[in-house]
């Protein structure tokens, strides 16, 4: 595995968030890498997704901390951020930092990919629903690109996300893989080869 995907997982639960956020559409080791490894430098007090939302708050707007703390001008992304932070916020509660990080992971490991339907976020989908519950430890898939192509490559014919997604899951079963490992497997072949880091 990538040594920044492998790093990925590891985070700060609150630069985790943004990785979430910023890596849809976006180049992730020349992209998203840079701006996290800035981010953490310069706010290594930034820590749980609580942290990262009193920050943001001190800023006049999202789109200003956006530009100001990670160097990127798009209001739309901003917003997702700030509203996928709040509702982060509500899973993570303010406690101690390890129990806040346990609510996150046991979150991720019950949560299932149709309840992304029900936050009706703006630029956060199922693929970004299915991420950030692998960022915080979930046994599953992100139903982007990558994997889109990866299953309709393997059956001859396109397939919806909510079919890529399920019919990876049995492939996994079935040969005895993580299905994590086996996401990072696709992505790393597809996007490192084609360029396209993210889906």
């Amino acid at each position: 595995m990538a040594a920044s995907l492998r790093r990925a997982w590891r985070r700060e639960p609150a630069l985790r968030v943004i990785d979430c956020v910023f890596s849809l559409h976006c180049p992730y080791d020349s992209f998203v890498v840079p701006r996290l490894d800035r981010f953490e430098r310069e706010h290594p007090e930034i820590r749980t997704v609580g942290d990262l939302q009193d920050l943001i708050a001190t800023y006049p707007s999202p789109h200003r901390f956006v530009v100001e703390t990670l160097d990127y001008k798009d209001e739309a992304r901003a917003a997702t951020l700030s509203a996928v932070v709040d509702w982060v916020v509500t899973i993570s509660g303010r406690g101690p930092s390890s129990t806040q990080l346990s609510n996150l992971q046991k979150w991720a490991t019950a949560a299932y990919p149709a309840d992304h339907a029900a936050l009706r976020i703006g630029g956060f989908g199922l693929a970004s629903f299915q991420y950030l519950r692998m960022l915080f430890g979930a046994n599953t898939t992100k139903p982007d690109v990558h994997v889109r192509q990866y299953v309709a490559s393997c059956l001859g014919h396109s397939v919806s996300d909510i079919e890529a997604l399920q019919l990876l899951e049995y492939a996994a079963l079935e040969v005895g893989l993580l299905l994590r490992d086996l996401d990072t497997t696709i992505w790393e072949d597809s996007a490192r080869r084609t360029g396209k880091e993210r889906g």
